[in-house]
């Protein structure tokens, strides 16, 4: 609506965005009034807001974040709450028709009423005094899906499994919900939003419709182009859809994260479409693009248990495997974790340091969950009456389940030995960080924050082992970036003198630690970051944790 004052009685009126430039009487008065016409006005056709700009008497315009088919979207203080918001302005030409006007708002009335974790919250839908329709929305710090898959084909670098089996999980979590009410039809990388956490988020339930409805499914209009290629082959045809519709995008979006790749028809290949994808995935992934409607899953909620299970059952069971396979005779496998090794993708060729990038094997192994704590490092004192290091008695660095710092390299390989166990490799401590998947951090693709790891002097000490959950590698181990670094058996050389078996001619003093520390930068919490120091080093960034082979 517009809002028009009368110059005689002061009296606002709000009338429909049509009778703009057209003679009305005030409701008031009675006397004579024009509507402006602004749809000529650049300034508003372009939907272009600058700092500062009040809209609708709440709304404080801070920055322009965003556009799309629909519109512009805008960062905005709502100053009757105080807290951030998202404006998305819609595009009046859209809308042209009291219909369309009709049929937008009531769908955006039901997404207003969408409330879960997983679906972006509408707050409130109004006009500009000048007759712009708007949403509130809830304001999201992150990134989009496709701004991650853009990155990820431009490195060459796929996405791990786990990470892709999150993101459609969560996507048919929301749709779960919302399919009580609201088919989606929308569904693309655009509005799918990946937070910190890799917490996933999915917009614009439900706008698509009055959007399409008023373009007459026109596909040369931007809003129905940009989705041509996630549609449902039913969708495409100009059919009615279901909530199938939705669950074949999910599915050609699940399809994308695994490959890096966009279906150009309807035949999706699935067979083989990457090695470290399960069968039981992969058909998973089959049914639920299926041309024929019928045959797909009948429900968000049995398509997303159906995945779980599959994943849960050929990866989570592998990296589990229990304490009764330890071999060694001595030391028991309990607060490890088995992993079946390989071969990998070693180092980074970007990285002085960490280059040149090679293929790396490790033999099967267990690791720690966590870095050994001071209460495990205190019972190693007591049991054979080594010195303590003075920072057990730093009260910010000797919690019982903090990891014990301030120790030497060789401290940390008595330890080992006692425990009937040794330090790590490098190349098995980049290999529990990395995966076989290349994560570029242990827990997979987003960039560090404080809900994965402790950096950048974030608590200015070392946290429990237990505190970052998130931080986990998809195996289970804590703590693989950040809150300290980690002593492994190598010396600190350059790999190719490694790869080239000149050992003997470095003759370097110093010891490799990985995993960056509490106050590290991001770039160091890489699972291809390393750095040497000189093995009597006490610092109370450094700590360590042991493995024990499979075989012994």
């Amino acid at each position: 609506m517009i809002g028009v004052t009368c110059s005689n009685c002061g009296t606002e009126i709000l009338v429909p965005p049509t009778v703009q430039g057209k003679p009305g009487i005030c409701f008031g008065c009675g006397a004579a009034l024009r509507v402006p016409d602004y749809s000529n006005v650049p300034r508003l056709r372009e939907l272009v807001f600058s700092a500062g700009d009040r809209i609708a008497n709440r709304y404080s315009i801070e920055e322009r974040i965003g556009q799309g088919g629909m519109g512009v979207v805008y960062r905005a203080k709502d100053t009757l709450v105080d807290e951030e918001v998202a404006l998305k302005f819609l595009k009046p030409q859209l809308l042209r028709t009291q219909q369309g006007l009709a049929t937008f708002i009531q769908e955006a009335q039901i997404a207003r009423r969408l409330r879960h974790d997983n679906i972006v919250a509408v707050h409130d839908i109004s006009w500009t005094s000048e007759g712009i329709l708007f949403l509130s929305m809830e304001f999201l710090r992150g990134q989009s899906l496709r701004a991650l898959l853009r990155r990820h084909r431009a490195e060459r670098r796929l996405l791990d499994v786990r990470f892709a089996v999150h993101v459609a999980a969560s996507i048919l979590d929301a749709l779960g919900h919302a399919h009580r009410t609201v088919v989606h039809r929308d569904l693309k990388p655009e509005n799918i939003m990946i937070l910190p956490g890799e917490h996933v988020k999915v917009l614009d339930f439900g706008l698509a419709v009055a959007i399409e409805e008023e373009s007459a499914r026109d596909t040369r209009n931007g809003t129905a182009a940009g989705t041509f290629a996630y549609a449902a082959p039913e969708q495409k045809r100009g059919q009615n859809v279901d909530l199938r519709a939705d669950l074949y995008t999910v599915g050609l979006i699940f399809y994308e994260l695994l490959t890096l790749r966009t279906p150009i028809d309807e035949q999706v290949p699935i067979p083989n479409i990457r090695r470290d994808v399960s069968p039981s995935l992969m058909d998973i992934l089959a049914r639920a693009v299926i041309p024929e409607r019928a045959e797909r899953w009948p429900s968000a909620a049995e398509f997303r248990r159906a995945l779980l299970q599959a994943f849960e059952q050929s990866y989570r069971a592998a990296a589990t495997t229990p304490s009764a396979y330890a071999t060694n005779g001595k030391a028991s496998t309990e607060g490890m974790v088995y992993l079946e090794g390989g071969s990998f993708l070693m180092g980074n060729d970007l990285i002085v340091e960490e280059a040149p990038q090679f293929e790396a094997h490790v033999d099967p192994f267990y690791m720690d969950i966590y870095p050994v704590t001071v209460k495990q490092y205190r019972a190693f004192l007591e049991a054979t009456g080594r010195p303590a290091p003075r920072s057990l008695d730093d009260p910010n660095c000797s919690g019982p389940n903090q990891p014990v710092v301030g120790v030497t390299w060789e401290d940390a390989n008595a330890y080992a030995a006692w425990a009937g166990k040794r330090l790590p490799t490098e190349a098995q401590w980049e290999f529990a960080a990395r995966g076989k998947e290349n994560r570029p951090y242990p827990w997979g693709h987003l960039e560090p924050d404080t809900n994965h790891c402790n950096f950048r002097d974030y608590l200015s000490m070392p946290s429990i082992v237990t505190m970052h959950a998130e931080g986990r590698t998809p195996e289970g181990i804590y703590d693989m970036g950040g809150n300290v670094y980690e002593w492994t058996l190598d010396a600190f050389v350059p790999y190719k003198t490694a790869i080239e078996g000149r050992m003997e001619e470095s003759r370097t003093p110093l010891r490799s630690v990985r995993g960056g520390c509490w106050n590290s930068p991001a770039r160091d919490i890489r699972c291809t970051h390393r750095k040497g120091l000189f093995p009597e080093s006490r610092l109370n960034t450094v700590g360590f944790r042991c493995v024990l082979p499979a075989q012994s």
